[in-house]
């Protein structure tokens, strides 16, 4: 019977739609993703949940980090273009497409390229923006944040001396990708805040009204 609707966990994730004449597979690889949760942001359908970012990010739980519910997922690609860590596939019969690139719905990113100090991961900024950290709500102690983050962006300052306070988190906001990891991951309420202000694009490309509500979902405030 057509649709058929699959999903499968292996190497990678594979989630597939097909008909009698097209092969749709949206592939998450599970050695980019870090489990960020932007695909969940930015999907249209809110067809993608995350998992325990924070459990699997510290090695506490094997599970992936981000599932896509295939009955809702309308493999439109919004996620794999906005994934900073490129993680994600679309492809259409075999080939690797970006259908609402090649039409005009989505702008052309213009972004800054990483390579993470952690897992040498590709990695793109294209939002502008700073994530704050509110240490006096951070329990003592717990440095999840820290322990996720893929560039290395949060710290934990030890004082030199036994009396001197220091702030329990500190934030080098050029090393910060704003992915949004470790506000997923932070497990104290109102902890870490991120604030994208801007999200970076050619200004002179069409696009649609999706592209104005991919803008609007990612540049809302973002607390822990």
């Amino acid at each position: 019977m057509y649709p058929y609707y699959a999903s499968e966990i292996k190497e990678k994730v594979i989630t597939r739609m097909k008909t009698l004449n097209v092969d749709v597979t949206l592939t998450l690889d599970l050695d980019k993703c870090v489990g960020c949760g932007t695909c969940a942001v930015v999907c249209p359908k809110e067809a993608i949940e995350r998992g325990p970012v924070g459990a699997i990010g510290k090695g506490e739980a094997k599970l992936p980090p981000v599932l896509v519910n295939e009955k809702k997922c309308s493999f439109c690609g919004v996620c794999s273009y906005m994934c900073p860590f490129e993680a994600l596939e679309l492809r259409v019969n075999g080939e690797p497409r970006m259908i609402l690139l090649e039409e005009g719905a989505l702008p052309p990113l213009e972004y800054k390229e990483f390579i993470t100090s952690k897992g040498n991961r590709k990695a793109k900024k294209y939002a502008e923006g700073e994530l704050v950290a509110h240490w006096e709500l951070c329990p003592a102690g717990c440095s999840t944040c820290a322990e996720v983050c893929p560039n290395e962006a949060i710290t934990i300052p030890k004082p030199e001396k036994p009396w001197e306070k220091v702030p329990r988190v500190q934030v080098n906001q050029d090393r910060c990708l704003l992915c949004g990891l470790c506000v997923y991951a932070c497990p104290a309420p109102g902890a870490l805040e991120l604030n994208r202000t801007n999200i970076t694009y050619d200004k002179k490309a069409e696009y649609t009204s999706l592209w104005e509500r991919i803008v609007e979902k990612l540049t809302t405030k973002l607390v822990s």
